[in-house]
């Protein structure tokens, strides 16, 4: 298999659990959407390191490998597959690899959000930034409790009720309003992927900041 074609095989993966994702991207630019999608899966395998599972020695290791490979992104080397649509844009991926280092603390997962987003505080401003270097300035920042849900609810984890707080660039914003639409319709018991109309009039909200 090709380098290119095991990105492929990795972005479907990640296409397939956000099936909601192919109308919500329409509002990006298509020289943006592998670099979207790779992205907000980097971010997953970290929340899942970080978070994921009960026994935190392999989330440990797999974060330690995480940073010594985004600190290889910098130096213009890569083993992942997602370095082939992340490596080479104008980020400092060494910067963002130190801000791993506050994920170590596992009891944050477990923290009251507001006190969770403060320790995280690092990390979670080093994703606005690479978004920001990746994507484009927004008109607003991106609220580092709403990076925070979203991160968790890409992982599965519940939420309570929380009113979305909609900033950063366009594909933050439209990520941010799929995955809190998904946790407000698991906790209402309602069916978790959402249907092609809701989809779209969220996304369409989203990509115009409303």
């Amino acid at each position: 298999m090709s380098d290119r074609e095991a990105l492929a095989a990795t972005l479907d993966g990640w296409r397939s659990r956000w099936p909601e994702w192919q109308i919500a991207e329409t509002f990006i630019a298509e020289t943006a959407r592998d670099v979207a999608v790779a992205w907000f899966m980097l971010l997953g395998e970290l929340a899942e390191a970080a978070w994921g599972g009960s026994d935190p020695t392999p989330g440990l290791a797999k974060l330690g490998w995480w940073q010594e490979e985004l600190r290889g992104w910098s130096k213009g080397l890569r083993r992942h597959p997602l370095g082939l649509a992340l490596q080479k844009q104008p980020v400092e991926w060494s910067a963002f690899a130190d801000s791993l280092g506050v994920l170590r603390d596992r009891d944050q997962a477990h923290a009251d959000e507001s006190a969770a987003a403060t320790a995280l505080q690092p990390f979670l401003a080093a994703i606005a930034a690479v978004e920001r270097q990746l994507f484009g300035d927004a008109a607003r920042d991106s609220d580092p409790l709403q990076l925070l849900r979203t991160l968790k609810v890409s992982i599965g984890s519940p939420l309570a009720a929380g009113r979305l707080q909609r900033g950063g660039p366009r594909p933050r914003r439209l990520f941010d309003a799929l995955a809190m639409a998904r946790a407000n319709a698991v906790r209402k018991g309602d069916a978790i992927v959402l249907s092609r109309w809701r989809t779209l009039v969220l996304a369409w909200r989203a990509a115009r900041g409303r």
